[in-house]
């Protein structure tokens, strides 16, 4: 800290980086503070302090014995040679940005730039005695009390008005006006850039035509932009404000405020912010494409998009150096007509998202900073093929997609996945998924030809499981329904259409699949169950009612007419259905029956076991083998002529399946007649079969 002392004469005096005393006496000073917070005194004279904190954090300086022009555009003789100046040196601090507060006695400038610290006190000092004047625009003199940055002398960029005064317009165009903290009733002037600043008392600023910058202040204010792009600010306030942007592209501020605001935005592409408001805010976007955000906000929004292709915003912020700010209200988020994006992130509340028509997004999500979205969200995606989702949530969501192709998901990572959540389609072909969640979800499909998920996934050699009871609902339409991967208890009932259920061999899942041509598809693999036995299927004909059992879990199914199922490593017994199944043994040597219906019997390959195929027919059944295991010089489709044969063993080097008919067993040679592989026999058949070529396809 420097105390730094001048003379009576004219001194120019620097300031250090500290918290500096300076005075300069009598005569005509310059003081120029550096950083730290300053206290300044000119003295007698005509003085300029130099506010110059360019490369530094920004700091308050107070001035003691600040001399104004006055409130009148004649100013006295006296005043003429005593009047001081401020001149500020750091980009921002122009007169557009600039801020009048009467704090008591005391008078501060501020400014709302990207120095929002920036702060000079001038002591015992009132906002009617600040001004600049120029002969240009009638007084009677040039002179002035601010140099703005990127100015080279002082201009009468701005006008204060009397604090008793009833003046209800700025004295010029284009121009910069403070009014007092009376209830002023303003208007601006048409074709014009007005900036207008209404100060306390409860106000209503009427822009008119132009590009217009209005602040409320204090007070409950009503700001109406009219025509053109406008700026309406209500930053930090504490009143009940109402903006209104009119036609144009504009900017609706009220962030960080306390009270009940409501933000209307117009005609036009406007942005709408009441980011870490305390209040209960209503934001209406109108015609256009709006911005709309309450990020961080702590009470319950509405947010209005209107026609346009909108984004709304209410979510929390994440400052990894400061922390989490959370959203703590309930919002509701309405997108309206047009192609909108409504999203919350790290928010604790209960929140209403409806789309609206058009092909909206629709999204939560948080991280692991907060233990994850906790709020009962509803996600309405209205008409048009909208995606809806829901990440790391704990809360119990309800998720409809509406008309259209929709794309709903609840989804989890970092260990957060609870909640028990229902998800609805809705009219059209939709997708959805609340795969690796903890909780009963209840996933409805609707109408259409729809994809309903609620399955884990694998990751990194383990693992992550869907574990609560779910149960799907495929509705009308050719649907897909899957739990691969869960460990719980599931319902799953295909609806009407050609339905395919995918299921794996954890858990305990009841299975309906409904009218129409519907497949079950069973694969143990799909499963993080330590297998220590083969599984064992059953099938009643006469019920069409079937079980497929491994270990203590269970698949009970009804009204399927397509099996493919795939056993273990273990010796297994699948039964198949009335229909044209699909039965795989894997390893072990298994028992397969296809029952009725025309079945095919695959093979991976040739050495994982002998599968016994006790009624299998050669009149128009298939075995199915892979070219990649068997031998890569298999061809894709139908067996050729010269690579089977029914006898012992091969008689020429292309002959590759054997089938004994006396012993029913059925080989394959690598190699032929060659002798360089040993034919080996990987299944068994009923002795007496009329076997072809035509009876085996390779894949």
């Amino acid at each position: 800290m420097a105390n730094i002392i001048g003379t009576n004469g004219n001194d120019t005096l620097v300031g250090s980086e500290l918290a500096d005393t300076i005075k300069g006496l009598a005569g005509n000073d310059t003081i120029t503070s550096s950083q730290g917070n300053d206290t300044l005194t000119g003295g007698g004279g005509k003085d300029q302090f130099v506010y110059d904190n360019f490369n530094s954090d920004a700091s308050t300086d107070t001035i003691t014995d600040f001399s104004g022009v006055g409130k009148n555009t004649n100013p006295t003789a006296a005043v003429i040679a005593e009047v001081d100046t401020i001149k500020f040196l750091s980009p921002g601090l122009t007169a557009r940005n600039l801020l009048l507060t009467q704090n008591g006695s005391n008078l501060e400038i501020t400014f709302q730039s990207e120095i929002p610290n920036a702060k000079v006190i001038l002591q015992n000092f009132a906002l009617e005695n600040l001004d600049n004047l120029s002969k240009s625009t009638g007084a009677t003199v040039n002179l002035g009390n601010i140099q703005f940055y990127g100015e080279t002398s002082i201009s009468d960029s701005f006008d204060v008005v009397n604090a008793n005064s009833a003046q209800h317009n700025p004295f010029r165009k284009n121009t910069v006006t403070f009014f007092n903290d009376l209830d002023n009733y303003i208007n601006g002037f048409d074709n014009s850039d007005d900036v207008i600043n209404g100060q306390g008392g409860n106000d209503k600023i009427d822009g008119k035509s132009g590009n217009d910058l209005l602040r409320g202040g204090a007070g409950n204010n009503t700001l109406v932009g009219g025509a053109g792009n406008d700026n309406l600010y209500a930053g930090f306030s504490t009143g009940n404000n109402t903006l209104v942007g009119g036609a144009g592209n504009d900017t609706l501020d009220a962030g960080f405020s306390t009270g009940n605001n409501t933000l209307v935005g117009g005609a036009g592409n406007d942005t709408l912010d009441a980011g870490f408001s305390t209040g209960n805010n209503t934001l209406n976007g109108g015609v256009g494409n709006d911005t709309l955000n309450v990020n961080a906000s702590k009470d319950d929004n509405l947010l209005n998009g209107g026609d346009g292709n909108d984004y709304l915003s209410a979510s929390g912020e994440n400052y990894y150096i400061d922390g989490v700010y959370l959203s703590l209200g309930n919002n509701t988020l309405n997108g309206g007509v047009g192609n909108d994006i409504l999203s919350i992130f790290l928010s604790k509340g209960d929140n209403l998202l409806n789309g609206g028509d058009g092909n909206d997004s629709l999204r939560t999500f948080s991280d692991e900073a907060d233990g994850g979205t906790s709020g009962n969200n509803t996600l309405n995606g209205g008409a048009g093929s909208d995606r809806l989702t829901l990440y790391n949530t704990t809360g119990d969501n309800l998720l409809d997609g509406g008309d259209g192709n929709d794309y709903l998901s609840v989804y989890g990572y970092f260990g957060i996945r609870g909640g028990s959540n229902t998800l609805i389609g809705g009219l059209g072909n939709d997708s959805l998924s609340a795969d690796s969640s903890t909780g009963n979800n209840l996933l409805n499909g609707g109408d259409g030809n729809d994809y309903l998920s609620a399955g884990g996934y694998p990751s990194g050699g383990s693992y992550n499981p869907a574990s609560g009871n779910n149960t799907l609902n495929g509705g009308a339409g050719d649907d897909n329904l899957n739990t691969y991967f869960s460990t719980g208890g599931n319902l799953l009932d295909g609806g009407d259409g050609k339905d395919t259920i995918y299921v794996s061999a954890s858990g305990n899942n009841t299975i309906d699949g409904g009218t129409g041509d519907d497949s079950l598809s069973y694969n143990p693999i799909f499963t993080d169950n330590n297998f220590t036995e083969g599984i064992t299927s059953t099938f009643d004909a006469t019920t069409n009612i079937g079980s497929i059992t491994a270990g203590t879990n269970r698949v009970s199914y009804k009204n399927i007419e397509k099996l493919d199922i795939s056993g273990t490593y273990y010796d297994d017994l699948i039964v198949g259905s009335n229909g044209n199944d699909i039965l795989t043994g894997i390893n072990g040597n298994d028992s397969l029956y296809g029952g009725a219906g025309t079945d095919t019997f695959a093979f991976y390959s040739f050495n994982e076991g002998i599968d016994r195929l006790d009624d299998f027919s050669a009149t128009n059944e298939l075995i199915q083998v892979s070219a990649g295991n068997f031998d890569s010089g298999l061809s894709i489709g139908s067996l050729k002529a010269s690579q089977f044969t029914i006898g012992t063993s091969a008689t020429t080097s292309e002959e590759q399946f054997i089938y004994n008919a006396i012993t029913g067993a059925l080989y394959f040679d690598q190699d032929g007649s060659i002798d360089a592989f040993t034919q080996v026999q990987f299944a068994q058949l009923s002795p007496g079969l009329s076997l072809t070529e035509n009876n085996f396809v390779v894949v």
